[in-house]
């Protein structure tokens, strides 16, 4: 019985426990495993946030417009960075705006850069950040130079900047007065904007204003030694009115440059008032006029030819000596020629009053601007003697010295070439002539007048040269017939008496024509190729080069081609090319629905 019992009784089974460690094992390096994995995705994570959180930057303000964290930083109109935070800074005198800048903006956090708030500016100038009205405030910035070393800590700018190149020239102009000049204003050369203020202060010994001034890159070459800056303001007198266009749209800064050659500089010393002669054309001729008394003469006063302003006074001063009375007289370079060294000077100062019984009161004066401020006429003779250079010495006369013969003065005639343009001395230029070809056509059942203007040149064997299309009367005239009107004359076009010459046509007239100068028949001249040459028309002045690379030549055709690049204006249709060899008549612009053609002399002339 007790083995049976033994046999019935269940017994427990032991087993070894090393199956249950090795369970452990495994399962504890799996654990392992996941751990690492989710530290190494945390370390990723914290540096992928990290990085996107961008460059921290500081910004030190003296004013904080109003600025808060969450508004952005923006360049050329898009958002770069956020502000994160605004505080005071520790000794309570600045405002400290820290920002951080998004990873791809991260390059503006580098020495140059600069920063401002941007915010509304009212002025008679400008109106600028007028959307920070009705919507957040931000900040702008502009890039310092790509290869500036990295900076963290900034100077904000007070104003925000208006000329946003980051190739900019910093100079420092200096006035005894700032006549109301502000940060911000602009620099302007030739009309255009070249440059802004940015910062006006006392000098230290307070003696002045010191005016800094940003250029941009293209106009850096305006700071040379011999450049001329000035504060344009309004100015009304009698010998002229200037800078009216400050009253409506505030004060600026103008400069009027040195010579291209000279050395760039960064500071200079301004000028109180605008010179004279805010620009003299290059070509120029400034001759000295001396006298024992100063004739009533005045800086900016004219210098006159048959009452025609050909130039202007300098300055007005004593001599070194105190011995007479010396004025510097800038001449145009249209005019250079007239001035000769027999040619003479006088005073045309003041009113001119004469009074007689029989007469009446006689009062005369060249212009208004001579009352005021004087001038300075002048004659050359008939005879004219040779050219003058720079610096050349003349006296001025005036009806009270000897030998003062004003009325013989003003009857000398010299044909004298004048324009811009270089041709030999004592050469006669072409004198055109303006025209009009009239017709008359009916339109809709009403007979109206029709013309079509242009030059012609008058020649010395009673011939007219022009555009053919001044000589034919258009298919829609009445009758076919046409008149052509010049100098106070009609003509009747019979077309018996015209020659046809290419795109050139010649007139014969019955009778000479009165009070015009002709053109010798022998100085008109076909060219065998291209040449150097300028166009004539209403005045010497008024002449133009045309450059031999603007025209082309067809083979066969007897005329140029002028590069529709080189605008030549419709009312020079019929003007005179002429030669700047010497001075012959090469042929004649047309102006054809817009396109310019030269039309060359015709070689064929009969007598």
């Amino acid at each position: 019985m007790n083995s049976r019992a033994d046999q019935d009784f269940p017994e427990a089974e032991v087993h070894d426990g090393g199956d249950m460690g090795d369970t452990l094992r495994r399962n504890s390096s799996r654990l392992w495993i996941v751990t690492g994995i989710c530290l190494i995705v945390a370390v990723i994570l914290f540096a992928s946030t990290s990085r996107n959180r961008g460059t921290l930057i500081s910004v030190r303000f003296q004013q904080g417009h109003g600025i808060k964290p969450g508004d952005v930083l923006r360049h050329r109109g898009i958002e770069v960075g956020e502000v994160q935070s605004v505080k005071l800074d520790d000794d309570l005198d600045t405002v400290v705006v820290n920002m951080v800048l998004e990873s791809a903006s991260a390059g503006l956090a580098r020495e140059g850069s600069r920063f401002w708030i941007e915010r509304p500016r009212l002025s008679l100038a400008r109106v600028s950040g007028l959307e920070t009205v009705v919507g957040a405030k931000y900040l702008g910035v502009l890039p310092g130079p790509a290869t500036a070393p990295p900076q963290f800590v900034f100077d904000g700018d007070e104003s925000p900047l208006l000329v946003l190149d980051t190739e900019v020239r910093e100079i420092e102009i200096h006035f005894r007065d700032g006549h109301g000049l502000q940060v911000g204003d602009e620099l302007k050369h030739r009309g255009i904007v070249v440059g802004e203020v940015s910062d006006v202060v006392l000098n230290k010994d307070l003696s002045g204003v010191a005016v800094s001034v940003r250029l941009v890159e293209s106009a850096q070459r305006l700071a040379r030694a011999g450049s001329l800056f000035w504060i344009e303001r309004p100015d009304v007198s009698l010998t002229g009115i200037r800078g009216l266009e400050t009253i409506v749209g505030g004060r600026y800064l103008a400069v009027l440059p040195g010579p291209d050659e000279a050395e760039l500089l960064t500071s200079f010393t301004g000028l109180e008032v605008a010179p004279t002669t805010t620009e003299r054309s290059e070509g120029g001729l400034e001759v000295t006029l001396e006298s024992i008394h100063r004739r009533g003469v005045r800086p900016g006063a004219p210098v006159l030819y048959r009452g025609h302003k050909i130039g202007q006074i300098g300055s007005v001063g004593l001599s070194p000596d105190a011995s007479r009375v010396e004025a510097r007289a800038y001449i145009e370079p249209a005019f250079k020629r007239i001035i000769r060294v027999n040619t003479v000077f006088w005073s045309t100062s003041g009113v001119k009053a004469n009074f007689s019984i029989t007469g009446g009161f006689d009062l005369s004066a060249e212009t208004l601007e001579t009352i005021a401020a004087g001038g300075v006429s002048l004659a050359t003779p008939d005879d004219p003697g040779k050219p003058v250079s720079t610096g050349h010495r003349f006296t001025i006369l005036s009806k009270d010295d000897e030998g003062f013969d004003e009325s013989t003065w003003t009857a000398w005639q010299p044909h004298i070439a004048l324009g811009s343009i270089d041709v030999p001395d004592a050469t006669m230029l072409p004198q055109p002539v303006r025209v009009a070809l009239a017709w008359k056509e009916k339109r809709l059942g009403l007979t109206r007048s029709r013309q079509r203007e242009g030059w012609v040149l008058p020649l010395s064997d009673r011939r007219l040269l022009c555009p053919a299309d001044l000589l034919i009367p258009p298919e829609s005239a009445l009758d076919g017939k046409a008149a052509l009107q010049l100098v106070g004359q009609e003509i009747p076009i019979k077309p018996e008496r015209i020659e046809l010459h290419g795109k050139l046509a010649i007139l014969r007239l019955d009778e000479p024509l009165t009070d015009v100068t002709v053109w010798p028949t022998e100085r008109l001249r076909k060219p065998p190729s291209i040449e150097e040459a300028f166009a004539l028309a209403e005045s010497a002045e008024s002449g133009f080069p045309i450059p031999a690379n603007r025209l082309t030549s067809n083979t066969g055709v007897d005329e140029w081609d002028v590069a529709p690049s080189f605008s030549i204006s419709p009312q020079l249709h019929g003007a005179c090319v002429v030669s700047r060899h010497d001075a012959a008549v090469l042929g004649m612009i047309v102006v054809d629905r817009g396109i310019a053609h030269i039309a060359l002399a015709p070689d064929d002339l009969d007598e």
